[in-house]
């Protein structure tokens, strides 16, 4: 929106939706949802226009962060059971109709990201739309019709929104970070109120101890994702030199540390930009709304969807193709979170199911037009958070420790392991103490065992920490049943989870974390699963990072650790594409000079005739840990067996110097 006209225009629609929620406020009963949405919406108009004339920025923190912990007061913890974001609150006071109320909640609440992001036309949309809503219930109209409105809306507008989307993602040019990048100084923590996103005290202690960190501490940890990020481009065999962006995940604490590492991908060519989400997020809420696109999705919405997408990247094609991939800093150690499933939030129903598995794995293949996946790359860290408790200081050398293991030693450790899994044909991985798990994974064929291989020696580039060696494994003859006591994934913390498996396919699930079955069966499919009928095990590994697994155990914080890290303290298995998804043909060598040739599945190798049925678009690590680890075994042609782990200690030749941080537990 660049003419004249179109501002106009705008400023318009904004002067009107402003008288009408002056009108709100006075024609409607203090706690009816319309009468406290006017209250928000007029806060956030009044930190809009202070934002625009600049007074915001002279206030102090303690200023900013009541006008934050205010715009946030729907979505704080304390209020959230009675506020109208929860679908629960919003059913028992508008019946049927409570699902869309608490769309509209969530929806004006997360205007503040507008706001502060000066997308204004996406905050006057929002706007509009509620104010929709308020006419029809005013005139009595039926749920049909607010839900119509609802999928109206979503449909005008989506090409707008895929626009942002894919601009903020891979355009650097004008990226309002990097403004709050340049405001970062010593002992001023006001750039935390700056995106608009929620901040608790765990970010103001994060950013704290960031800022305590001496520069050099700050520049090797920076080094070690960006270096490793550069290092992904040499293992993978991809030109670095065409690259021009990078795209920076982080969490709102850890901005100097992303802005020392924007420097030094500024000296490598690369541009950033930067996706940010904050810690302070209401995990439950974010739960209840996880499918609210159930309230409009159907066949139409997905093309539309599609098309707008479509038409974003289109407009900055060059850049896209230019682009990396994502370097992101993940964090961990939050408070447990064990969800509620509501009988009131929106759920897909059996037709939706698939269909949202379908638009997520089409949204991916797109990319891969604009972007192919043997063009870009992308690394991953993990940092603890204060949350994680009084030993946080601690925790965090010990993290910055097991990022920075030697590289040299794990490639010769992890080689001696994959020499003895290339000369079978499957592994044996059976649990104890506890532990059911009982799987038999299959091998590729090496036709030319002295210059092929299946597993890839992992290092310290992509995914960082270093410490596995794994494969894509062959489908047919991988049977039996996965089981883990307990694991965080995603954030959710799951107890009792296994997985059952015929030919390499997922044939049934569950977990403990209710009562009720059926409703561990259901978050299962949701988080994991995907809504997906089944998934194939797109991955099969086997983590050497001792160190991190004693740091687990040590610290009591093994349950916390984040995938990145705990895939790499045991055997891991992957449910949904392979490792080397959308790039199978990209030939991949270790090391030693070997091509790993395991990079393709019997549902992979659809990607020729069908795409949409080569890919899930979904890839998710559960950890079995060394104590619940009975024995890996791998046998092969006549009678090779050889034993890598037995009762969670290395016993192959030319491993056991990995059991010398197991000792510490002892």
């Amino acid at each position: 929106m660049n003419n004249e006209a179109d501002i106009k225009e705008l400023n318009d629609r904004l002067t009107k939706v402003k008288d009408e929620i002056a009108g709100i406020l006075t024609s409607e009963k203090e706690d009816s949802f319309f009468a406290q949405a006017a209250k928000l919406v007029t806060l956030q108009l009044e930190t809009y226009d202070k934002l625009t004339d600049g007074s915001f920025y002279e206030l102090d923190e303690a200023a900013m962060k009541a006008n934050n912990d205010e715009l946030y007061n729907w979505k704080l913890e304390a209020n959230y059971e009675d506020s109208f974001v929860n679908p629960t609150k919003a059913a028992n006071v508008y019946g049927d109709k409570g699902q869309i109320i608490a769309l509209l909640a969530e929806k004006l609440v997360f205007g503040n990201t507008h706001i502060f992001n000066n997308r204004k036309e996406r905050y006057v949309i929002a706007i509009e739309l509620f104010l929709e809503i308020y006419n029809l219930y005013k005139e009595g109209a039926d749920v049909d019709a607010w839900k119509k409105a609802i999928k109206d809306h979503q449909t005008k507008y989506i090409d707008l929104i895929a626009m942002e989307a894919i601009h903020r993602q891979y355009d650097p040019d004008n990226h309002k970070v990097t403004e709050i990048l340049n405001k970062v100084k010593p002992g001023d923590y006001r750039f935390l109120y700056l995106y608009g996103l929620p901040v608790s005290d765990n970010e103001i202690r994060t950013a704290k101890f960031i800022d305590s960190l001496p520069d050099s501490d700050l520049t090797a940890m920076a080094g070690t994702l960006t270096k490793g990020y550069r290092k992904g481009f040499e293992v993978m065999g991809v030109d670095f030199d065409k690259k021009k962006s990078v795209c920076i995940y982080y969490n709102v604490g850890f901005e100097k540390m992303v802005k020392t590492a924007a420097e030094q991908f500024k000296e490598m060519g690369l541009a950033s930009t930067f996706l940010v989400t904050s810690g302070a997020e209401n995990k439950q809420s974010d739960f209840d709304h996880k499918q609210d696109m159930a309230l409009y999705l159907d066949e139409a919405f997905v093309d539309t969807y599609l098309s707008a997408f479509r038409k974003a990247y289109e407009s900055i094609k060059d850049k896209v193709r230019s682009h990396g991939g994502p370097a992101a800093i993940e964090i961990f150690g939050e408070r447990d979170f064990a969800p509620v499933r509501k009988k009131d939030a929106p759920a897909f129903d059996e037709k939706q199911r698939p269909l949202y598995a379908s638009l997520i794995n089409k949204a991916a293949l797109l990319r891969t037009q604009f972007l192919p996946g043997e063009e870009r790359s992308f690394a991953i860290i993990a940092y603890p958070v204060p949350e994680i408790g009084d030993r946080f200081e601690q925790i965090f050398a010990d993290t910055v420790k097991v990022n920075t293991l030697p590289r040299e030693k794990y490639q010769k450790i992890q080689q001696a392991i994959i020499d003895a899994l290339d000369l079978g044909d499957h592994a044996v991985i059976k649990g104890m103490n506890g532990n059911k798990t009982e799987l038999t994974v299959s091998f590729h064929e090496l036709k030319n065992p002295e210059n092929e291989t299946n597993f890839e020696n992992c290092l310290d580039d992509v995914n960082i920490p270093l410490g596995e060696v794994f494969t894509s494994p062959v489908l047919k003859g991988t049977n039996g049943l996965l089981h883990v006591k307990e694991v965080f994934i995603n954030g959710l913390k799951y107890t009792d989870l296994s997985f059952t498996v015929k030919d390499g396919m997922v044939t049934d699930y569950s977990c403990g974390n209710f009562e009720n079955p059926a409703d561990g069966k259901k978050l299962v499919d949701d988080e994991i699963m995907k809504n997906h009928e089944t998934l194939a095990m797109g991955e099969f590994a086997i983590g050497t990072n001792t160190v991190a697994y004693v740091m687990g155990i040590k610290h009591d914080i093994q349950a916390k650790l984040p995938i990145l890290i705990a895939e790499k303290t045991g055997p891991h298995f992957a449910f949904g594409d392979t490792c080397y998804s959308h790039s199978e043909d990209h030939a991949v060598f270790n090391p030693d000079g070997k091509e790993i040739i395991a990079r393709d599945n019997e549902v992979s190798s659809l990607r020729k005739d069908d795409p949409e049925k080569a890919y899930f678009g979904c890839h998710t690590d559960i950890t079995v840990p060394y104590n619940e680890l009975g024995e890996i075994t791998v046998y092969g042609k006549n009678g090779y067996q050889k034993t890598i782990i037995k009762d969670g200690r290395f016993v192959l030749e030319g491993t056991q110097e990995l059991n010398e941080a197991l000792e510490e537990l002892n």
